[in-house]
């Protein structure tokens, strides 16, 4: 098997690490032909090429693995390596969970396979279970913790009692945050995780853009303290759940609990777990970042499609995200009570209040009024 890799950064690189040390015998026989790269001066690699194309057309090639990020060039390389009847293999969760609906009938139609294991999760095989448990089992939720960057804040905030910036300032140091954390810290990547899980969970798959995400940029040492004097530990949570068809699907910080085992989840590690309807609960643990990690993940993959197996949707189709019979318990800090009226059940202090069971929906419309840059949500798990 020959494979034609797009970028060689951290991911990339990784994969190219692994392949080459060819120390298992299902790599054998499977060779990294041409690497794409910006500039050729990115390393001394014979394979090394700045010309997509190069790899595209090589009728040698059998599969596309791409780690480039991004939307773009990497859905117009997706499109043209499936509508080829090619293989495609990506660690890239905004670009898949954005164009999935296109991708898998791109699939379906040329005989192209999909592998996706390292969107969601790095290193822990969380689809290929997920696979795996619906082979016996309906899924009918699933939650969990699916970004490194914001677990590591959170532990680090909760440990220390430290404020946001400063744990955000250390992410970057350690390198587990980016220059500009945005998708991080305000729940996007969480939220293109959460729409590829549904996908494999369900089979339904919606646009990244109607799952309401609400992240941790906003959250003060004063939230942390509270949850802690309550016997709670925040984390940013994505989750969805199939009822009666319908697709309800969120991310944003939940004072869990300190008994809710996910709420022992520290620094940069990942859980998520799924209810089946035999096997129950069962959660999968692990590093959810890094070049190795994410890149054993791609691996995986690319040793499926050599040995004829898939983990990708069963039979997808698309679907909209219906959060109307949510209901919730909802911590709020914002300078803008007066949006909240009729809402506020417990006023914790002069910006701080908790709701009582209220819908999901009528509370973001009131978040959405209040047009509080620095308003602060989390749900309460009671």
């Amino acid at each position: 098997m020959n494979l034609g890799l797009l970028g060689f950064g951290v991911v990339g690189s990784g994969v190219c690490r692994i392949i080459d040390a060819q120390d298992t015998e299902e790599l054998k026989d499977i060779h990294i032909s041409k690497i794409l790269v910006k500039d050729l001066s990115e390393g001394n690699d014979p394979r090394l090429c700045v010309n997509a194309e190069e790899i595209l057309n090589d009728p040698d090639i059998d599969v596309i693995v791409e780690c480039m990020g991004g939307l773009e060039p990497a859905h117009a390389i997706a499109a043209k390596t499936l509508a080829a009847g090619k293989s495609f293999v990506t660690s890239n969760k905004k670009m898949y969970a954005t164009f999935q609906q296109e991708l898998q009938q791109l699939s379906t139609t040329h005989g192209g396979r999909i592998g996706c294991e390292a969107c969601v999760g790095g290193g822990i095989p969380w689809l290929h279970e997920v696979a795996h448990t619906r082979r016996i089992d309906a899924i009918s939720s699933f939650r969990g913790i699916m970004n490194g960057t914001t677990n590591y804040i959170l532990s680090g905030m909760t440990d220390t009692g430290a404020e946001f910036d400063e744990m955000l300032k250390q992410a970057q140091s350690l390198g587990y945050a980016e220059r500009d954390p945005s998708d991080d810290i305000d729940g996007y990547d969480v939220r293109y995780k959460t729409c590829i899980s549904a996908a494999h969970c369900f089979d339904a798959m919606a646009k990244p853009e109607e799952i309401p995400s609400y992240g941790i940029r906003n959250i003060k040492a004063k939230d942390i303290a509270w949850a802690r004097k309550n016997q709670r530990i925040i984390k940013l949570i994505g989750q969805g759940t199939l009822k009666d068809g319908a697709l309800q699907a969120s991310v944003m910080p939940v004072f869990l609990h300190e008994s809710d085992a996910m709420s022992r989840v520290s620094s940069n590690f990942n859980q998520i777990e799924l209810n089946g309807a035999t096997l129950g609960r069962a959660a999968f643990y692990g590093q959810g970042a890094g070049s190795l990690p994410t890149a054993h993940a791609v691996v995986q993959d690319i040793i499926d499609l050599k040995q004829n197996r898939t983990h990708a949707a069963s039979h997808p189709h698309a679907c909209n995200v219906d959060n109307e019979a949510v209901t919730g318990t909802y911590y709020v800090r914002t300078a803008k009570l007066a949006s909240f009226t009729g809402l506020i059940d417990q006023k914790i202090d002069e910006e701080t209040f908790l709701t009582a069971a209220v819908s999901m929906n009528g509370l973001l419309q009131a978040v959405k009024n209040a047009d509080d840059p620095a308003l602060f949500l989390a749900e309460v798990d009671r």
